[in-house]
């Protein structure tokens, strides 16, 4: 699969993923194939994480919403302890603080894009991040279509400096953190599969 394919996949892929970081809501994630269209997505550029999509899918149907939103909370929101804080300043920052410098410069990343953000989260949490992504992405392939070179390696640019500065680096013990401290199979598969798309994308915007 040549990259520009492989970009169209991470279009979905990222947004998908992000999806997944939100607030579980059972009925709205099943109903929305959530897992299944991941799983369907991931077979063309990572077949083995396909599989702990389907997986994810099994665990969502198999387990109550309630200890899906327990376990999500304990890992990202708290209110006691974060046991994977989902803010990439905790991670790229000595203090290993929320809205630290790193935050600020990610905003100001955003901002410069032409991208406004949400101010319920801080502009560094995992879903906004993955979401800017498919967005960088989808800005490639639609420049691409319209035969506008300068945009298409603007856009190239722009994905290799956000995913090296501000969201690789903190991916791998972000996802280690998951899988050590997740009570329900579904956020270990789910760290299983943003570990190994964050690996295949560092070899697809590498190429750019």
């Amino acid at each position: 699969m040549i990259v520009d394919e492989q970009k169209r996949v991470l279009i979905e892929c990222n947004r998908l993923l992000a999806a997944c970081f939100c607030e579980p809501e059972k009925v709205l994630f099943i109903e929305e194939n959530l897992c299944p269209n991941l799983a369907t997505l991931l077979t063309s550029i990572d077949s083995e994480s396909s599989k702990f999509a389907e997986a994810m899918q099994q665990e969502l149907l198999e387990t109550s919403e309630v200890d899906l939103k327990v376990d999500h909370a304990a890992l990202f929101i708290g209110p006691f302890q974060l046991n994977a804080p989902p803010y990439g300043s905790v991670y790229l920052e000595k203090e290993g603080q929320v809205m630290g410098v790193s935050t600020l410069r990610v905003a100001q990343f955003y901002e410069e894009t032409g991208i406004q953000v949400s101010e319920k989260e801080p502009a560094d949490h995992i879903a906004i991040e993955l979401e800017f992504m498919s967005y960088l992405f989808r800005c490639e392939v639609d420049a691409i279509h319209q035969e506008k070179k300068e945009d298409q390696q603007k856009f190239q640019d722009l994905q290799r400096v956000f995913f090296k500065d501000f969201l690789n680096p903190w991916i791998p013990i972000f996802c280690q953190k998951i899988e050590k401290h997740a009570n329900s199979q579904f956020y270990r598969n789910l760290a299983f599969i943003l570990n190994r798309v964050a690996k295949k994308t560092e070899g697809i915007v590498s190429l750019s």
